[in-house]
């Protein structure tokens, strides 16, 4: 089977430090490594490998800021799981930097954010 011409989604995401970072997404999120460009870049993807974050080493710590709106949105992307309990569970018990869970309308979710403060939305 051939892939489509549109494919997959890759998301550049600035980080201090790539070996914290690496790591917190390789434990947090199970991403795997696909390609190291070390010290300046670490390309992973997730298990579907229709969706890759490049982690790219950055000098500023500000993090950008969703801009104000009324449909309650406050980050750039969100995560999909299939059960939203048992992910808020498992990522605050590993740690992670969670909000606490919040019905949205027909669905839920919870904000997760990693060690630069970079922010994502969990959402089922």
């Amino acid at each position: 089977m051939t892939k489509p011409p549109l494919y997959g989604v890759g998301i550049f995401v600035p980080v201090s430090d790539l070996k914290r970072s690496t790591a917190w997404y390789t434990e947090m999120l199970g991403l795997e490594i696909i390609h190291r460009d070390e010290p300046d870049a670490i390309v992973m993807r997730m298990n579907d490998e229709k969706v890759s974050f490049c982690l790219v080493r950055s000098d500023e710590d500000k993090q950008p800021v969703f801009p104000n709106n009324n449909y309650g949105v406050g980050q750039y992307f969100n995560i999909h799981t299939t059960d939203v309990g048992g992910m808020h569970r498992l990522l605050k018990a590993k740690g992670a930097d969670v909000g606490d869970i919040e019905d949205f309308d027909g669905f839920q979710g919870f904000s997760l954010m990693d060690p630069d403060g970079n922010r994502y939305g969990v959402t089922a």
